[in-house]
């Protein structure tokens, strides 16, 4: 049955880049991240600090410029000079990163909306600024203390320095001065870094957000030049703001008390002094060699901390990086490959996935290998190329999810070649056949609907669940569609929550579908049912007889060689000859492992609104042949938005969802649903009536609506899934009809001729086969099927 996806399915797929669903990442990681960028910006920007810290203690003018103070350093006192006092400046900036954007994400949670999860500019201010604050009073005035006071003293003798080191110089403040001389210019600190860093964190989401559309938190991944130039940016926008204070902090800092009084008193005496002695132009002193320094420190900081956010933290949007470029993986790509194998590492949609893979283009096509869903291993499939002459085109990519065992180290196409895999879907097509009749059976006059719809899924997983316990991997299993019983004009998809009411009627028309899976190979089936004693009569009968015989003309003209729409022809004329309509919008799709919905469509009807891409039907493959008749126009209607109850998720969508109980369901949606579809009573009813709405408004979930056609009208549903396997079509879901007395017959001698058709091939002469030599074909001949029953539409579906 076509779910409001299917529109997708049927034309390109779409990226939504508007934002991510994702945990939100924890202040820890923004701290260690940030004292990793502290490290490496240390080591790299060292030698600009010390030039900067001596010209603003010049006040005699023996530097004439950045250049030429650097000069006069290495050439009087060694290269080496350019980085004293990096120990206490690297230690100062990992300490002082780590507070810093730690206490800064801390802050922006506490001023978030409750609701939303936005945070207004007000508040990104007030987190800046509170973050610099305190990592002034914390980290930063204490060690800029020590730093400057060894970055003043000039000659590379120890024995001629008065302080020796880091240690010593503490110790030395602390004896002269007491403890808060450490503190030495403290107000001038702080206001100089509370600034800085709500300029700065603004100014880097808002470069984030107008150069490359990315939210905080949205889980979109800059590309390391993306988050260097945002940072660098972001970076010259603190220094020009709080030049004064950054003058007069070292002013401060650098004076001690040997030989007399302090020359500044504090922050607002430095700044009449400065301003007295030296002019306006002094309060900015050392702003080139500054905006040197930080911009490109921020750019480092930022670029090491936003990478190895994304790499530590599962939960981006799918970019996966590599030398050359990056993909998506899900869906259009830019692809420029630099070599034929790249070691690649990134993160799918749903953010308790991540992968480690290596990716090989091979014969125009890109495959994925050693895909990795925490210990166990996965692989996305089905991919396609829209142009496989130039690596640098647009590339299309259809997405399907599969497991593969331990022992596989290359992508293995997992299909009806493997006995063991069938073996998996007829075992889920055993319980869903069990499960069907247990419905069934229970189907009587006020019956509750949900408690039908609740047995068949608990058999599903109560029999699932007694299968493969001693795999040595768990296998998924369970339930793959959720029980649905749709009764007389309704169409599909009705699975009510636990608080409806709905109950059975004699004479009531049922329409009972189910889905189950075994390691991720589905089998479905649909049955139509009247609640009624004795032969089914009139139109009633007409409408079940058109779907069963539909069904049957599409389980002998779905086989290798023949095209979907060959088939979707076929099952109109057999609708027409019962004067009935086959429903619109129903598309019969392929299976895989993990996919309900495959590439491979077959359309009901045919119209100028719903086109799907020609498609020839291949050995060893799985469909879902599903065909819904009615005795009305065929044109069911959504009612009430309320009535839906069944979502899948669609992987290939993201958006920061902004309700806490949005986020609540969709993170319980991921861990429980990741890829089947499922109903919403399996979900906290309260929290799903307010949390799914918003999900499915931004297409993070995909909904089976609940569609009707009129009063009076009657619909039948019936599903079943064929493996076109290579002796012929194998139905291994279905269940036999009630007695049928319709009011129309077959005539036409074409439909006649496709229901002679045979499903499977046979020896001739029958008996035993002889065994023959290796490669010897096996005989072609048809046996021919026993034709259906004209007058009633009821052959048993064996």
């Amino acid at each position: 049955m076509k779910s409001q996806s299917d529109d997708v399915l049927a034309n390109s797929n779409n990226i939504d880049n508007d934002g991510k669903s994702k945990k939100s990442i924890p202040p820890y990681m923004k701290a260690i991240s940030g004292s990793f960028g502290g490290i490496v910006e240390a080591c790299c920007l060292q030698p600009i600090d010390v030039i900067k810290t001596r010209l603003q203690l010049d006040r005699t003018g023996n530097y004439k410029g950045i250049f030429h103070c650097g000069s006069t350093v290495c050439r009087t006192e060694g290269v080496p000079a350019l980085w004293k006092g990096l120990t206490p400046f690297a230690t100062h900036l990992t300490l002082k990163y780590a507070l810093r954007m730690g206490s800064n994400a801390m802050l922006q949670s506490a001023f978030k909306d409750s609701e939303t999860g936005k945070i207004s500019n007000h508040g990104r201010l007030l987190s800046g600024f509170g973050a610099g604050v305190l990592e002034a009073l914390v980290i930063v005035t204490p060690f800029e203390v020590v730093k400057i006071r060894l970055q003043q003293q000039k000659g590379l003798s120890t024995d001629l320095l008065k302080y020796k080191g880091p240690i010593h110089c503490a110790r030395t403040i602390i004896r002269e001065e007491g403890l808060r001389g450490l503190w030495s210019g403290a107000a001038p600190t702080v206001m100089r870094n509370g600034t800085n860093q709500a300029a700065m964190f603004t100014a880097k989401n808002a470069f984030d957000v107008v150069l490359w559309k990315k939210h905080e938190g949205d889980g979109k991944v800059l590309l390391p030049w993306q988050s260097m130039i945002s940072g660098f940016l972001a970076g010259t926008a603190g220094p020009v703001c709080t030049g004064p204070f950054d003058v007069v902090k070292t002013r401060l800092m650098a004076q001690s008390r040997e030989g007399g009084n302090l020359k500044y008193t504090g922050m607002i005496h430095a700044i009449k002094t400065i301003y007295a002695e030296e002019g306006l132009r002094a309060l900015w002193k050392g702003l080139l060699p500054r905006l040197m320094r930080i911009p490109p420190g921020q750019a480092i900081m930022w670029t090491v901390a936003d990478q190895l956010t994304e790499i530590v933290i599962v939960g981006s949007n799918g970019i996966v990086y590599w030398p050359c470029g990056y993909f998506k993986l899900d869906g259009i790509v830019a692809l420029n490959p630099c070599s034929q194998r790249c070691r690649l590492i990134g993160f799918p949609n749903d953010y308790n996935m991540a992968i480690r893979a290596h990716v090989g283009v091979v014969r125009g096509r890109l495959r994925l290998v050693q895909f990795y869903r925490n210990s166990r291993k996965f692989v996305y499939k089905a991919w396609e190329l829209v142009d496989e002459g130039d690596d640098n085109k647009m590339y299309s990519w259809n997405l399907s999810f599969v497991t593969m065992s331990d022992d596989e180290r290359e992508e293995k196409e997992l299909d009806l070649s493997s006995p063991e895999v069938v073996t998996k879907y007829k075992g889920a097509a055993e319980i869903v056949n069990k499960a069907l009749q247990l419905v069934l059976s229970e189907c009587k006059p006020k019956a509750k609907i949900v408690d039908l719809c609740e047995k068949g899924d608990s058999y599903i997983r109560e029999q699932t669940g007694n299968m493969y316990k001693n795999a040595k991997k768990k296998i998924e299993k369970g339930v793959a569609f959720p029980t649905c019983i749709s009764v007389n004009n309704t169409v599909c998809h009705f699975s009510p929550l636990a608080s409806d009411e709905s109950v059975l009627e004699d004479g009531d028309i049922l329409k009972i579908d189910m889905g189950c899976h075994i390691d991720g190979f589905i089998a479905v089936v649909a049955h139509t049912h009247v609640l009624h004693e004795g032969p089914v009569t009139g139109r009633a009968a007409d409408v079940i007889a058109a779907a069963n015989t539909a069904a049957e003309v599409a389980l002998r003209l779905v086989r290798p060689g023949k095209n979907n729409k060959d088939v979707t022809e076929a099952i109109q004329k057999v609708a027409a000859a019962y004067d009935c309509k086959i429903v619109e919008g129903v598309l019969s799709h392929q299976l895989k492992q993990f996919v309900i919905d495959g590439n491979k469509v077959v359309l009901s009807v045919s119209s100028p609104d719903t086109r799907v891409d020609d498609a020839e039907f291949e050995e060893n493959e799985v469909y879902a042949i599903d065909i819904v008749t009615s005795t009305g126009d065929g044109k069911p209607k959504l009612l009430d938005e309320k009535q839906t109850t069944i979502y899948k998720r669609a992987v290939d969508k993201s958006y920061h969802l902004k309700m806490k109980a949005s986020r609540f369901i969709f993170s319980e949606i991921n861990q429980k649903f990741p890829i089947m579809p499922f109903t919403a009573r399996a979900l906290e009813e309260k929290r799903a009536r307010l949390g799914l709405v918003e999900c499915v408004n931004h297409d993070l979930l995909q909904p089976y609506p609940v569609l009707h056609e009129k009063p009076g009208d009657f619909v039948a549903h019936i599903k079943f899934t064929v493996l076109l396997m290579p002796n012929g079509s194998d139905r291994i879901t279905s269940h036999s009809l009630q007695e049928l007395q319709p009011t129309k017959t077959v005539e036409d001698p074409e439909i006649k001729a496709w229901l002679a058709l045979a499903t499977k091939s046979k020896k001739k002469g029958g008996g035993k086969k002889k065994k023959g030599k290796k490669g010897e074909k096996a005989d072609e001949s048809a046996a021919e099927a026993t034709p259906m029953d004209a007058t009633n539409g009821a052959e048993s579906q064996g």
